[in-house]
């Protein structure tokens, strides 16, 4: 089945046939917009054509600091949405409004790629596959680590079973909150905290390390701070067909995630036969390490492999490593062009699995409280934070 989008590329109603690029517009003006499109800047085959935020002198000051041209320049996000001269929509504005400019950006039939976390629960990211699948639109989210080709020798090695199967995977992630700032998003009683600003990129490892397994369990822990999860430790477990004749049992991941430091963000899988072991930062992953099992006794070999970032002409960015953007923004204008409605990389079964993680997680850590705050009383209380600030 083709496409909507792919529809109106081959039809001579949008860019990106005939090796004409991709033309993304982008919805947001904040930080990892920025990153974004300065990123595409260096991308064959894509490029920013149109640019909204909530005002359009913010989005000004974006095309101006990014050198887009000021026709660019939407008045409002509808403009933009409406705009016949957008093939795919960048969603990358805060947390708590993916989930509506999503639905929009889907239901005005552009092909959609939304920032992390595509929703704030599972409820939100099966409303937007729902919309997806129904209107045949493409739709990821914005899991960029899985684009890197680190991540595709990752899934190549444990499709080989190059260390044996899968016992266990483990992995942190953490880097300190800025506790002088209240006014920052991650302090959002809704959106904010540790779990939803990065835990995606632990609890998607699961489907990496246990291909064929099945979500059976998530236990959880943490400690709060201003109202959000500060430091989490959980376990999740997968049932796996094989289990009992690899004698391995159900396969586990093990995540820490933390605001109160930087940590060393390395990501280890442990086989049967010896481990694979994802160097930090491991989001932005370069180096993948093979070391098979010798025995007790014996000397472990290691194999290393080293896949470098793209060439960076920018050299400054809000986000160490956005350069690799360039991966994702590659992929995606693959499959928009091929007229698929998913990514190869990171399917809306990926989306919908890490989705149930993080529920779990936030209910055991949180006991509920994210379900009871509204999108209104989120906003008050950024809008009573900045007021408060200023």
């Amino acid at each position: 089945m083709i496409s909507r989008t792919m529809r109106l590329l081959s039809s001579g109603g949008g860019s990106g046939g005939n090796g004409d690029p991709v033309r993304w517009g982008i919805l947001s003006a904040g930080r990892i917009a920025s990153d974004y499109v300065k990123a595409m800047s260096v991308t064959d085959g894509a490029v920013a054509t149109a640019i909204a935020a909530r005002s359009p002198a913010s989005a000004r000051e974006f095309a101006a600091r990014h050198s887009l041209p000021s026709a660019a320049v939407r008045e409002t996000y509808g403009d933009l949405l409406a705009d016949p001269n957008v093939d795919v929509v960048y969603v990358g504005t805060i947390a708590d409004a993916h989930y509506e400019l999503a639905k929009e950006s889907l239901m005005a039939g552009k092909a959609t790629v939304v920032e992390k976390p595509m929703g704030l629960s599972l409820g939100e990211v099966e409303g937007l596959v729902d919309i997806a699948r129904e209107r045949n639109v493409f739709l990821m989210e914005g899991m960029w680590t899985r684009c890197f080709p680190a991540i595709h020798k990752l899934r190549q090695l444990i499709a080989t079973s190059a260390v044996g199967p899968i016992i266990y995977a483990q992995g942190d992630f953490g880097w300190a909150f800025p506790s002088d700032q209240p006014d920052d998003r991650i302090w959002l009683p809704r959106s904010g905290g540790v779990t939803l600003d990065i835990g995606m990129y632990l609890a998607q490892l699961g489907r990496i390390a246990f291909p064929d397994g099945t979500l059976k369990d998530v236990t959880a822990t943490g400690t709060t701070k201003n109202g959000v999860d500060y430091t989490v430790s959980a376990t999740v477990a997968y049932d796996r067909p094989n289990a009992e004749e690899e004698d391995v049992g159900d396969g586990l991941l093990q995540m820490t995630l933390t605001g109160a430091a930087n940590t060393e963000e390395r990501c280890v899988l442990q086989g049967t036969r010896g481990r694979i072991v994802l160097d930090g930062p491991s989001h932005v992953p370069q180096r993948i390490r093979v070391v098979r099992d010798a025995g007790r006794e014996g000397r472990a070999e290691e194999v290393a492999y080293d896949y470098p970032l793209p060439e960076d002409p920018h050299g400054e960015w809000n986000n160490p490593g956005s350069i690799g953007f360039v991966h994702q923004i590659e992929e995606v204008g693959r499959a928009v062009r091929e007229g698929r409605v998913e990514c190869e990389s990171y399917t809306w079964e990926d989306s919908l699995e890490v989705a149930r993680i993080i529920d779990g997680i936030l209910g055991q850590v949180r006991g509920g409280k994210k379900e009871r705050l509204t999108r209104e009383e989120d906003g008050d209380w950024l809008e009573g934070q900045r007021a408060g600030s200023s």
